[in-house]
């Protein structure tokens, strides 16, 4: 039998076997011959598990091989508990690419992010974006239109950071100086798009969150029985050092932000997720800092407004040596997804050449406090009480300020992956990586301008874009519709912006 016809039965008896008929109909007319009885003593799946087994053996003779493998031996014994298994990297991406121009040829975009908005009972997909000279851009991204440019909508100040308040008509904008203000869109009968600022019964529309600049800002959209008029929560860090946690509740028409706590951390922040407990429906913020691989995670009390405080909860390390400080720090977080009570977070370090991805499980409020009272020496309760340890914990506390003698738990053995992202960068580099709405992998914006593909699952790069000249300032993804996702990243160097949708 001639090689082509002996692996073309191969597959056709696979086919036939996994009872994939009209796929191997399709074979049969491509091939223009009809397979009927096996012929092969041995069949397509035995001789590829046979090539999978050498590989495994073969594996530590060639080093060189594979830059990436994940040994399930190296995890702890709690990950290999879980049955962790991440999603696999789904066929249907974003292969289209536009370029959108924004402002004048000297303009570049300093932050952009996604919005999903309701305005005039219509929901909207914006993305919305902020230049250098002080210009917010909002754009509805199903259609790709501008639908509203305001030019220094804070009177001078600089802005940084823009961001919306999910399900509303509202955005948060952040300037230089450490502060935030709420403005609102306003739509007139010929559809023409303005931006106002928003007030409250205080009288202002701004809220200091930090003395000096803003590095980052998170908002998540959350309901609350025990406080209805609560939108959701916010979290923010700067050059002081601090990390700031609010919430954002509806008075009236208008939307007031207020602060929850803060807290003073060793050295400047790097990166920040917010998210929420799958158990108590309390919302968690991720920290990293400069000079650690630890996470630090923080909590409130209540969603109580006069009830609610910061809580440090514990700190979650990257680096499983026991006797290792640090040897690199987080620069971005993303949540890839959740299993029961548990999230699954990836973590993108400050490794060069090339950036490594991290992906570690953030236990939940109940199962960390377990382990507490479990080292303490203490018989945990099989359902303890979150609450009331978290208030317990928050009375403790005199100042929110880290030091070298707090008792907070540091959390090992939560590493599921260590892989190579193959994503070149230097020591100023931008570190940004973008869970797709699936949670079925990472797209990863280089300082090469490549729109890297990866999959967590199996650590590999599947898909290589070109998507600008140069690094990334900016980017963003968002989901338009059921399954369609659309991912645009700013250039820093050829200040063009480019947009990735599923054709």
């Amino acid at each position: 039998m001639e090689e082509k016809t002996y692996i073309q039965s191969l597959i056709a008896q696979y086919l036939k076997d996994a009872g994939l008929n009209k796929t191997l109909t399709a074979l049969e007319q491509e091939v223009n011959k009809k397979f009927t009885t096996p012929v092969h003593d041995e069949s397509l799946e035995s001789i590829v598990r046979d090539r999978i087994n050498f590989q495994a053996l073969s594996q530590f003779s060639d080093p060189d091989q594979n830059v990436n493998t994940l040994d399930v031996f190296t995890q702890s014994d709690t990950i290999k508990a879980k049955n962790i298994v991440l999603p696999n990297w789904s066929i249907k991406y974003p292969d289209s690419c536009e370029f959108l121009n924004l402002g004048t040829l000297n303009s570049l975009i300093i932050y952009s992010s996604f919005f999903q908005a309701m305005v005039r009972e219509k929901v909207y997909n914006l993305g919305l974006f902020v230049t250098n000279t002080r210009c917010i851009f909002v754009i509805d991204m199903d259609s790709s239109q501008i639908l509203l440019s305001s030019l220094d909508p804070l009177h001078g100040q600089t802005i940084k950071i823009i961001w919306g308040v999910t399900m509303t008509d509202h955005i948060i904008v952040c300037d230089m100086n450490g502060s935030v203000t709420s403005m609102k869109f306003t739509v007139d009968g010929e559809d023409n798009w303005d931006l106002v600022a928003s007030t409250t019964t205080e009288g202002s529309s701004s809220l200091k969150l930090h003395r000096r600049l803003i590095t980052d800002f998170k908002y998540i959209r959350f309901t609350s029985d025990e406080n209805p008029s609560l939108l959701g929560y916010f979290a923010s860090i700067g050059w002081d050092g601090r990390v700031t946690v609010g919430r954002a509740q509806r008075v009236g028409e208008e939307i007031k932000f207020s602060i929850i706590g803060d807290y003073k951390l060793f050295t400047n922040p790097t990166s920040l997720l917010l998210t929420e407990d799958r158990n108590t429906h309390l919302p968690v913020v991720l920290v990293g800092r400069l000079e650690s691989s630890l996470l630090t995670m923080f909590t409130i009390t209540s969603h109580n407004p006069s009830a609610s405080k910061l809580v440090e909860v514990a700190k979650l390390s990257l680096n499983d040596s026991e006797f290792s400080s640090h040897s690199f720090q987080p620069m971005a977080i993303a949540e890839i997804s959740s299993i029961d009570d548990d999230i699954i977070i990836t973590i993108a370090t400050d490794h060069v050449p090339y950036m490594r991805l991290i992906t570690v499980l953030v236990p939940s409020l109940k199962e960390i406090f377990v382990t507490e009272l479990q080292n303490n020496g203490e018989q945990p309760f099989s359902s303890p009480d979150i609450l009331s340890l978290l208030k317990e914990k928050a009375s403790k506390s005199e100042e929110n300020i880290e030091s070298f003698h707090s008792k907070t738990l540091i959390l090992r053995s939560y590493i599921i992956s260590n892989f190579n992202s193959l994503s070149p960068q230097d020591k100023y580099s931008n570190a940004i990586i973008l869970c797709r709405p699936h949670c079925s992998g990472l797209w990863i914006p280089g300082d090469d301008g490549m729109l890297r593909g990866f999959d967590l699952r199996t650590g590999t790069v599947v898909e290589t874009l070109k998507s600008n000249d140069g690094r990334a300032k900016s980017a963003f993804i968002g989901k338009l519709g059921n399954d369609s996702e659309v991912i645009v990243v700013c250039g820093a160097v050829d200040k063009k912006i480019s947009i990735w949708k599923c054709t």
